[in-house]
């Protein structure tokens, strides 16, 4: 699925413009790694004697790591945990905060009214939460598993604190795992534009909440967790008990991606009962919101004022129905909750799947005259149209019917009804005839809107939608079991749609309307069209949305909008779905190396547990509390921080790593064919095969490879060997100065580049010539894939007349640096190929040329006479 990321750049960070997808980034980022604190807090301040435990599990890598705010020496007021970035400093505008739990106790509103978040900058206070801007999901209380507390800043902090006012004995229940800040702009945006989108995924968490006059178990919402599981025929079930006072609500929520303003989003539903009318009661009842980061963005309740119905369609049968909204501004969770009242027993609702889509998102089945994909017109006749009434008196009519299949979709006819009487007898119709005949399965009904005087929806008793093969019947689908619907469609309009499904192939379609006794004043429904949708693989998406046209279009394992069985790709995991980090056209959830390094992802699972998002593990403890610099490896171009990128230390022969990665930046160039699994095709068997030609390198054989090892070959650091020494603070050989604006894993003080990811010309492994060392490890590789001897080179005459010039000889681009003998640079310049160095200049004397090229460097003692 293509998806357009957008940038928005207002953080101090901005110095160039560059990519979207260079510089996009994931929301809820943990804040993690070396030099993060994760420190108890009273009301005094920071308290290292207030907690009993270790408060690493905040900010390590293993984002399901917790502590217990329970393990307080006591439980008093103001008491809380400080999560401190002494890296980083984040400019106003981010979104922060905690994600957290209550294990198996709720979090109510008395809990989240007495919780705070505050930020600092430098041990400064800066702002802080009030019960009414701390924003969570759910906002009013709820039973899950893990749920995120907000706030966005106005202000610059390097520190977030989470802490409670009251003295509640469920905070003593609180685990806390981990703290987040993200700049919202840079979260990438949905626009996919495929209809009837479902929110799921390993990006999507499902929350449950409650508000009533007692803590209902969580038991009232079953099957949860098949809201979002990408099956659109599972679900989750909201039962509310008879008497039982209170709201509930079902979301999810879109930890990957921002859906736009304009876009509809709702839920697939039903009654638990499927064949029973849903109430005007119900529809009172239900609402759907949206939410961006916790905060509300849009709310209606699908019956909102002045007898009107807001939907699409009111009937419920066999099929599953849509509750939707137009959103007027971007979310990334929608809601539904579902308020029971005194008085009112509303039983259970089936919720299948949250969705999303264009609100444009129509099939073109409308039959008309003309200018529609299904040709058609009105049926004339006593048996299939009725007429305008007698007299003027108000009898059961049908004016204007013509509209129902001219070329103007806001015509409309009207069909009148008298109220319940010895006049019930009578009905208005009306039928439209298919040029051609359309097959079973076929979707079949009308596009109403009921004027304004509808007092419930028990009036769509008295509609009945027959089809019919010329004069024969073939379908009667009535409000008792068998009329469907389309969507629930909250907008300004009435409109809906009721019809049913084909069992057997038809041609014409006939719309019945009774006066039932329960009605006391005469009703006009207006009639806009008839449609028709096709539906020939039989799995409940119409022709004109169906992506596959033999398979099950239901199942949509990782939430991308496209079905199973029309990708390649289905993959679930904990790398992002919508983020394609190294630009090469693949997701990172379906990309085998999503930072195009060479190493596969599954190598870079360090511990190979499944999970990509906790193998940060730069450093060495002792020297440092707290592994990692933030990137986890599968994204981190320098995974040990040891200053040589991993693509030198891949195992990739130089000879091939030099036609891949021309720039040297430790990212294999964009025009490197990486076929459908991300790996380049180049390192691969054949393509697409996943099985790479070279070995993972292991220049010493120990446990760890050479990507991961600070000293590859089992006695000098790495750091030190490409010259970095000057950055070991700690002499364990790893870099611990974390500063990484482009989140590439490469720290700012060996980084040529800190804007894009990579960094052009970094030095290559000094490890090379011990290649051969390593093939006892990796016995795979021959000679013939062994090309990193140093191409020699030659630098002539010497000595050399001053005026004349020096000759290199070298089949590569380099650099070339003359110095005194003494060590001072006189001249510095690059190369490409074979070239002269001019001596004009240079007295009489001794002097060093230092060249470096890709695979070596060399200096050569030169004497000027």
């Amino acid at each position: 699925m293509t998806k357009k990321l957008f940038e928005k750049w207002a953080s101090v960070f901005l110095v160039l413009i560059i990519s979207a997808s260079a510089f996009a980034q994931k929301g809820y980022e943990p804040i993690r790694g070396m030099g993060v604190e994760a420190k108890p807090v009273n009301n005094s301040g920071i308290c290292l004697a207030c907690y009993s435990g270790s408060m690493n599990p905040v900010v390590d890598a293993n984002l399901d790591n917790s502590v217990s705010m329970g393990n307080f020496a006591s439980l008093l007021s103001g008491n809380g945990i400080s999560v401190k970035n002494t890296n980083t400093t984040y400019p106003a505008g981010y979104i922060t905060g905690f994600n957290v739990d209550l294990g198996t106790s709720f979090i109510t509103v008395d809990l989240l009214s007495s919780l705070r978040i505050s930020t600092y900058k430098n041990g400064v206070l800066q702002e802080t939460t009030t019960s009414s801007t701390l924003l969570s999901v759910p906002a009013f209380g709820g039973s899950k598993n893990r749920i995120f507390l907000h706030l966005k800043t106005t202000k610059e902090f390097n520190e977030v604190r989470l802490y409670q006012t009251n003295v509640l004995s469920l905070f003593s229940a609180m685990n806390v795992y981990y703290a987040f800040a993200f700049d919202p702009a840079k979260v990438p945006v949905d626009q996919n534009n495929i209809c009837d989108d479902i929110i799921a995924g390993s990006g999507v968490d499902g929350n449950v909440s409650g508000s009533s006059s007692f803590i209902a178990p969580l038991s009232f919402v079953q099957n949860r967790e098949r809201i979002g599981d990408g099956d659109k025929n599972s679900y989750g079930s909201i039962v509310l008990p008879a008497g039982l006072l209170g709201s509930y609500s079902v979301g999810v929520l879109d930890k990957n991606q921002v859906y736009p303003a304009g876009n509809k989003a709702g839920f697939v539903i039903s009654p638990d009962d499927e064949g029973k009318l849903i109430s005007a009661e119900f529809l009172k009842n239900i609402t759907v919101e949206t939410y961006l980061y916790g905060q509300l963005q849009d709310s209606r309740t699908l019956l909102d004022g002045g007898g009107l119905i807001n939907i699409k369609v009111l009937g419920f049968g066999s099929g599953k129905q849509k509750v939707t909204l137009t959103s007027s501004k971007p979310f990334n969770e929608v809601r539904l909750k579902v308020t029971q009242t005194l008085g009112i027993n509303l039983g259970s609702l089936k919720v299948y799947y949250a969705f999303e889509e264009p609100a444009s998102c129509d099939c073109n089945d409308k039959i008309q005259t003309s200018g529609s994909a299904i040709a058609g017109n009105l049926v004339t006749g006593t048996n299939w149209t009725s007429g305008p009434g007698f007299l003027g008196l108000i009898l059961a009519k049908m004016t204007n019917p013509s509209a129902i299949v001219d070329t103007n979709t806001s015509n409309y006819a009207t069909a009148t009804i008298p109220a319940a009487s010895f006049l019930s007898i009578f009905s208005s119709y009306a039928t439209v005839d298919t040029n051609t005949m359309l097959p079973a399965n076929t979707y079949a009904g009308f596009t109403l809107e009921k004027a304004a005087n509808l007092i419930g929806v028990s009036v769509l008793e008295n509609i009945r939608v027959t089809l019919y093969n010329n004069n024969t019947q073939t379908d009667v689908f009535t409000s008792t079991g068998s009329l469907i619907s389309g969507n629930f469609f909250t907008t300004d309009s009435n409109k809906f749609y009721v019809g049913g499904k084909a069992t057997k192939p038809f041609n014409r379609i006939k719309i019945t309307f009774y006066s039932g006794t329960g009605i006391r004043i005469p009703q006009n429904y207006y009639i806009y069209n008839a449609f028709a949708s096709r539906d020939d693989d039989n799995d409940g998406i119409p022709n004109c949305f169906d992506q596959c046209s033999n398979g099950n279009d239901s199942i949509d394992m990782n939430g991308n909008g496209i079905p199973d069985c029309a990708e390649g790709c289905t993959a679930v995991n904990d790398k992002s779905p919508s983020l394609d980090t190294d630009a090469d056209g693949i997701k990172d959830a379906c990309d085998l190396d999503s930072d195009n390094d060479g190493i596969p992802d599954a190598l870079e699972d360090l511990d190979q547990n499944g999970k990509f998002e906790d193998d940060d593990t730069e450093g060495v403890f002792g020297p440092v509390q707290v592994l990692g610099d933030g990137i986890s490896s599968y994204l981190d171009l320098d995974s040990d921080n040891d200053g040589i990128l991993d693509l030198s230390e891949s195992g990739i022969p130089a000879s091939v790593i030099s036609q891949i990665d021309t720039d040297r930046n430790g990212i294999i160039d964009s025009n490197v064919a990486v076929g459908n699994n991300g790996i380049a095709d180049i390192l691969e068997t054949s393509p697409d095969s996943g099985i790479l030609k070279y070995p993972l390198k292991n220049t010493d054989g120990d446990d760890k490879p050479d990507f991961i090892d600070l000293n590859s070959n089992g006695a000098d650091y790495d750091l030190y060997a490409i010259g970095k020494d000057n950055l070991d603070d700690f002499g364990a050989g790893f870099i611990s100065r974390i500063n990484d604006l482009d989140k590439d894993g490469i720290q700012a003080v060996v980084d040529t580049d800190l804007v894009r990811r990579g960094a052009p010309n970094s030095p290559l492994s000094p490890y090379i010539s011990l290649l051969k060392i390593g093939q006892a490890s990796a016995k795979a590789i021959t000679d013939s894939d062994i090309t990193e001897k140093a191409n020699d080179i030659k630098v002539y005459p010497n000595p050399v007349k001053s005026g004349e010039n020096l000759n290199v000889k070298s089949e590569e681009t380099g650099i070339y640096s003359v110095f005194s003998a003494q060590g001072q640079l006189i001249r510095s310049d690059k190369f490409s190929g074979n070239t002269e160095i001019s001596t004009a200049s240079l007295p009489a004397g001794v002097y060093i040329v230092k060249i470096e090229t890709r695979t070596t460097v060399k200096s050569y003692k030169i004497v000027v006479k």
